[in-house]
């Protein structure tokens, strides 16, 4: 349902978040992920709500939400990033 424009401005902002990702050197969540050199990525120091469930949402205060789904989690402000109208929860 989104429109050209904003499919050309998603893709643009996925590029700069990845681009940033990749200048720091990724995400590193354990000591599994890390790069040849056996250093670890510092990109999640950048991540705004990402393991901080019940936390304040950094930009609102709303409290962090947790989704879990096929053993991964995903976190977000209900607030600031709602679901769209008529989407499962």
């Amino acid at each position: 349902a989104l429109t050209g424009p904003k499919v050309s401005e998603l893709v643009g902002a996925a590029r700069e978040v990845m681009t940033e990702a990749l200048a720091q050197g990724g995400t590193s969540f354990d000591s599994l992920y890390v790069n040849v050199n056996g250093e670890s990525g510092y990109f999640e120091r950048s991540l705004a709500v990402y393991g901080r469930r019940d936390e304040p949402c950094p930009r609102c205060g709303a409290p962090i939400v947790r989704e879990s789904f096929m053993n991964r989690s995903s976190y977000s402000c209900p607030r600031c990033q709602p679901r769209p109208r008529g989407a499962a929860a």
